[in-house]
């Protein structure tokens, strides 16, 4: 490219071309990239010695001229060589060369003469070369923004970043292939000094040694890497950008490029090498699906890797039904029967099975005995010394054994998969998943001390991961918002549940925590939202229900609890009678060996229930004592059935037994610090704090003190307040209603009583208030906090 006709207008370099001159040994090399100057330079010192320069790839005898060879080697060439002839005759031999080019020819004349070099360092202008040849501004711009380059002269008078550009573009990049040119735009993203690499001898060393200090010629040098990328086309020029994103380590990138161009069975290659399935877990999910999502049928068809990519991405965002239907269609209908596809002498690879097993996890099947000695005997065609593929099996039977409630087998499983990630060195993102998996562990079993430990873990490998995991860190705001509310702060779970739990619930997420997500944002609503509202984020949840149909035992106990808590009782019982499960008995024998999660939920709900009726009958301390038994009642569930014991001394009027199973209760909470048990059986609890002398007792342990202060704070919300204000709970539902503008009928409808009930209630809230109109009732009970 020809410069302006400023780039003409020189400055006169005397002192330099007088070092150049006169450097010892007899042969001189100018060595550095192009635009240094060293045409200029050259044919300055030819002239003043009155001879001319050559120019040619080979000099000729008759090229020296009074004992001087000035040779100007072609920037185009590779390689250059001086014929012994031509060095035995020159005395004073001048070379310009380009850092890259190879000369032959002068190892005897090196050996006897040495040589003296002015590399780009020595060839660029300084402050004090430059003295006061240029006006400030020129000056301050050809030091500052292009880094006494000679070439950019031109610029530093008359700046012109798109010529500047298109200069760099020709002059530096012309010559470098596609590998170098995709290695170099890498650099670019993130440049730090002084990079091994082989483009680095084609720019002026100040890019590579200090790339942020010339920005203008760094920003120009980006846009015409962009612009050289943009111009391989040919098969051969993508297939090297490709190999040198893979090289990189930009699987992703090289899948698109090869996927723009058509090349889609070598992008197939390029996944195949870049780990198949555990590549998602590398990339940032939205440039994953984009490029996996990309493939054709034909190859899907063809090829597993594509197919599992695919479906694992479709999982991802929450599209389990057609993962089935993609699986069954390519991989036969017997692929969805896991028992068939991981028996031993299946037909299945191990890549299938392997993914079958991630298809459990998602279906929220939990493994029958049978399965897992299956999953035992697939263990053995694992690779022994593929780390990853081991943690993530290990990953898997810790989500089965949190469903079968085996804790001990759970964390056992953990902590082999965090081996296997120690022995590859480490993955953050997975890691987070294990630690995340202990917090939902810890917290499902009641124990928050620990909780908050792997909580803490889990968040510093999610903060190591250099891709966004937006969904990953809404996994993480529920358990750290759940850990809040077991600590008696429960706005934040209020707050996860009005901006993130729609979003949460949309993606992937493996049941356990999904269970766990139920459990805790039902409870947010329950405490901190009017009666009305409750049962509509309980049915938004069946938006979730057709893929994972699992969840409907969950959601209708969580919708029962709900009832309870309105003192709903028959309409608690009714709905918990339609759950499978129902029909079995409620007998001691049958408690004491309940295995399955929602088993055990459904009889704790309907124990509930029949400790709630007024005449609960004999057999109840049986049932209580049978589930306090059963090894797989968590810690949690311990303190609710003894809250409950002590509600049902308190009917019978034993305060012996009460404060005893109540002091026992309040004492667990502390030891675990899982306060949050304690509002959610407040209905029973708080009738029982509610007497002077029982309080008095239990505040004489300094840890049942704490445990209650901090139960106090946690029912601090204006519904809680106005039930601690001597409202009962119908009363405080009603409060709410009226304050929401319903009328008498709507309020009937909704709370499922008749209108003289209602009417009977709010005679009795107007009372309480000291009222006797609706305006001065939702007056006073504002003034008060009540709403």
């Amino acid at each position: 490219m020809s410069l302006p006709p400023s780039a003409q207008t020189l400055l006169p370099r005397p002192a330099l071309l007088d070092r150049l001159l006169g450097a010892p040994g007899g042969t001189v090399f100018l060595r550095a990239p192009a635009g240094a100057g060293k045409t200029c330079l050259m044919r300055a010192a030819a002239a003043r010695m009155g001879v001319s320069v050559c120019d040619l790839q080979h000099p000729r005898l008759s090229d020296v001229q009074a004992g001087w060879l000035f040779w100007n080697v072609p920037g185009s060439a590779r390689s250059a060589r001086l014929s012994a002839h031509v060095a035995e005759t020159v005395t004073h031999l001048v070379i310009a060369q380009r850092p890259g080019q190879k000369i032959t020819g002068l190892a005897r004349r090196l050996l006897h003469g040495g040589a003296h070099t002015f590399d780009a360092a020595a060839l660029a202008f300084d402050a004090e070369e430059i003295g006061t040849a240029l006006p400030a501004a020129v000056k301050r711009r050809l030091l500052q923004d292009y880094a006494g380059w000679p070439a950019f002269l031109p610029m530093a008078r008359d700046p012109d970043p798109d010529l500047l550009a298109a200069y760099i573009g020709e002059t530096f990049l012309s010559q470098m292939s596609p590998g170098p040119t995709t290695r170099l735009s890498l650099w670019l993203e993130a440049p730090v000094p002084d990079p091994q690499e082989d483009w680095c001898d084609a720019l002026p060393p100040c890019l590579c040694t200090e790339p942020g200090a010339p920005t203008a010629l760094l920003s120009a040098l980006h846009q015409a890497v962009r612009a050289r990328l943009r111009g391989f086309s040919d098969t051969g020029a993508v297939t090297e950008v490709a190999q040198a994103l893979e090289a990189a380590h930009r699987p992703l990138a090289a899948m698109e490029l090869l996927l723009d161009h058509g090349h889609e069975a070598h992008a197939a290659q390029v996944l195949s090498q870049s780990r198949g399935l555990e590549l998602i877990y590398d990339s940032d999910l939205e440039d994953f699906s984009r490029t996996i999502l990309r493939f054709s049928q034909d190859i899907i068809a063809t090829n597993e890797t594509v197919l599992f990519a695919i479906t694992r991405t479709l999982m991802k965002q929450g599209e389990l039904q057609r993962v089935r239907q993609l699986t069954a269609k390519h991989l036969g209908s017997d692929y969805l029967d896991p028992l068939k596809v991981l028996a031993r002498g299946t037909r299945f690879s191990f890549a299938a099975r392997r993914f079958r097993l991630n298809m459990m996890i998602s279906e929220d099947m939990t493994p029958s005995d049978a399965m897992l000695q299956r999953l035992g005997e697939f263990m053995a065609d694992y690779p022994v010394g593929d780390g990853q593929k081991w943690a993530a099996f290990y990953n898997a039977l810790l989500e089965f054994e949190i469903r079968r409630r085996n804790f001990r087998e759970a964390e056992a499983a953990a902590a082999r998969a965090l081996l296997y990630f120690r022995k590859i060195g480490g993955h953050p993102l997975l890691e987070f998943f294990i630690h995340l998996h202990l917090t939902v562990l810890h917290l499902t079993n009641g124990d928050a001390r620990l909780a908050r430990t792997a909580a803490q873990t889990a968040r510093d490998k999610l903060g190591c991961v250099t891709h966004p995991v937006v969904q990953e860190y809404r996994m993480l705001h529920l358990v750290e918002a759940a850990l809040a509310y077991e600590n008696g702060q429960p706005q934040k779970l209020v707050t996860f549940v009005q901006q993130e739990f729609d979003a949460f619930a949309r993606a992937e997420i493996w049941p356990s925590l999904f269970h766990f997500a139920i459990q805790y944002s039902s409870q947010a609503v329950m405490d901190h939202y009017p009666a009305s509202i409750r049962p509509g984020f309980l049915d938004g949840l069946w938006l979730h229900l057709a893929e994972r149909m699992n969840l409907l035992a969950t959601v209708q106990i969580r919708t029962a609890t709900a009832y309870q808590n309105e003192g709903r009782i028959s309409e608690a019982e009714l709905m918990l009678q339609g759950l499978e499960g129902a029909a079995l008995a409620m007998t001691p024998e049958h408690l004491a060996q309940l295995r399955l999660r929602d088993d055990i939920a459904l009889s704790l709900a309907r124990l509930r229930c029949m400790v709630e009726d007024p005449a609960p009958g004999p057999a109840i301390d049986r049932l209580i004592t049978a589930l306090e038994g059963n090894a797989r009642t968590t810690l949690r569930e311990m303190v609710a059935l003894k809250i409950w014991r002590a509600h049902l001394a308190h009917r019978r009027r034993d305060s012996g037994a009460t404060r005893r199973h109540l002091e026992a209760a309040l004492t667990s909470v502390s030891r675990l610090g899982c306060f949050g048990v304690l509002s959610e059986q407040r209905l029973f609890l708080a009738p029982l704090l509610r007497e002077k002398r029982m309080r008095q007792y239990l505040e004489t342990a300094p840890d049942i003190r704490a445990t209650l202060s901090i139960y106090a704070g946690s029912i601090s919300s204006p519904r809680a307040k106005a039930r601690a204000g001597g409202l009962t709970e119908r009363e405080a539902q009603l409060l709410q209603l009226i304050a929401g503008g319903y009328p008498n009928k709507r309020i009937a409808q909704t709370l499922h009583i008749a209108e003289p009930t209602v009417k009977f209630h709010l005679s009795r809230l107007y009372a309480k208030l000291g009222v006797r109109r609706r305006s001065d009732a939702i007056q006073s009970a504002r003034a008060l906090g009540w709403l």
